[in-house]
């Protein structure tokens, strides 16, 4: 207990910083969704002073309500005091988590999908096969799973990683930039067609891609499940395997990736990081100059990801209404309510969360909606099916790519 009281007593020169103002609630999706204030950010910053400040003796009692959180920033992001909520919670709950073991589902995500990356390339095609045995179809490329997962939509997981086969270096015709892709977890198992779409799309505009022989995870879900330690294992051998490619840019197609690697990456980092991080899309744009013209669509709409660079939220909207000439903008612009490991630990909560957003894609009948995060796309897909929408979730890239093949309706 004694040392417990230490390590998070120093994360006191962080929590100072909150004057207990409140105005986390008006941003707080768990707290929009119970009234609970230790749903909150200011109720969970008291929970912790309270423990280093000797007025709770049993400190495990509040490892609940600090792993109660999203981790969307919302907080973080408004914050007149700006005080660093995701490092304070992060740090806390590893520190609590030498009180408390994990859930025998959290070890196996830190022991195989954390450090064996190789293993789980090789088990995807088992999985693959799994997955679609011992599940209902409800739309193409999306399953409801029979056993353990019955109540969620699930996307199917590739035969074959992104990796695996695309491992390597793909140079363009005309080579004018050479980048790294990063792909992250979720595009190397599940949405491969988006990685896939990322290296064709590079090559044909004139930019040689390294594709990492192993996608080694980010270290996001060591992070959140208290595990600090492992998180900055992860981060240093990424920055590492960067070093080995001659390029300027990491490119990312999933915020929380880019914010695990890049933003709180920099505060566990010991390898330095000698390139510029960008996001295909922002990077399309303000490197390659990719300007689109207007398409004729059906409704189309956008979700803007928790960890997107928000500096950019107008130009990911001009992005889509440049391309499509039937842009609705949602009126709920809150979290989708994933959260990663979030939504394994607390799903009930997660699928009520996405549901006021996903009534409003059905009702206003939009047919593609979105948004550049392979998280968000699984949660949203998951809710739009079980509010039954057809809308059909799909990352900006894909349009892109598609219109660039398939007409000259984009200029240079």
């Amino acid at each position: 207990m004694e040392d417990l009281i230490k390590e998070l007593k120093e994360l006191e020169e962080l929590v100072i910083r909150c004057m207990k103002c409140g105005t986390c609630q008006a941003h707080c999706p768990l707290y929009k969704k119970d009234f609970f204030e230790q749903s909150v950010a200011r109720g969970k910053i008291s929970m912790i002073e309270s423990v280093y400040e000797g007025n709770l003796e049993d400190a495990s009692r509040i490892l609940k309500y600090i792993d109660y959180c999203l981790m969307c920033g919302r907080c973080k992001n408004n914050c007149p005091s700006g005080v660093k909520t995701d490092e304070i919670f992060l740090r806390a709950k590893s520190a609590l988590r030498k009180v408390e073991k994990l859930p025998s589902w959290g070890t196996f995500v830190l022991k195989i999908v954390m450090e064996k990356p190789e293993l789980l390339s090789k088990l995807s095609p088992l999985m693959h096969i799994g997955l679609k045995f011992g599940s209902k179809q409800v739309k193409a490329d999306v399953f409801k799973p029979l056993f353990g997962l019955y109540s969620r939509n699930v996307a199917s997981i590739a035969k074959k990683s992104f990796s695996d086969a695309y491992a390597g270096f793909h140079k363009a015709e005309n080579e004018k930039f050479s980048v790294i892709f990063y792909p992250g977890c979720a595009v190397n198992y599940i949405y491969k067609h988006w990685g896939e779409t990322i290296v064709k799309l590079l090559n044909k505009l004139d930019v040689s891609v390294y594709v990492p022989d192993v996608n080694k995870c980010c270290g996001i879900p060591a992070a959140t499940l208290g595990d600090m330690q492992l998180y900055a294992k992860m981060v240093n051998e990424n920055r590492q395997l960067f070093k080995n490619f001659d390029a300027d840019y990491v490119i990312t197609c999933c915020p929380t990736c880019a914010y695990g690697l890049f933003d709180m990456g920099e505060k566990v980092a010991e390898e330095t990081f000698d390139k510029i991080e960008m996001d295909i899309l922002v990077f399309l744009k303000e490197v390659i100059g990719l300007s689109p013209k207007q398409l004729t669509l059906e409704k189309v709409s956008l979700h803007i990801p928790c960890h997107y660079d928000h500096s950019k939220d107008t130009f990911l909207k001009d992005l889509i209404k440049g391309i499509s000439d039937n842009f609705y903008e949602l009126k709920d612009q809150s979290c989708c309510g994933f959260g990663g490991t979030f939504n394994i630990k607390n799903y009930n909560s997660s699928k009520q969360i996405v549901k006021n957003k996903s009534e409003e894609i059905k009702t206003a009948e939009v047919e593609k909606l979105f948004t550049p995060c392979p998280g968000c796309a699984m949660q949203l897909t998951d809710g739009i099916i079980r509010e039954g929408g057809e809308a059909e979730v799909l990352h900006p890239v894909e349009l892109i790519y598609r219109g660039l093949i398939d007409s000259e309706c984009f200029r240079r």
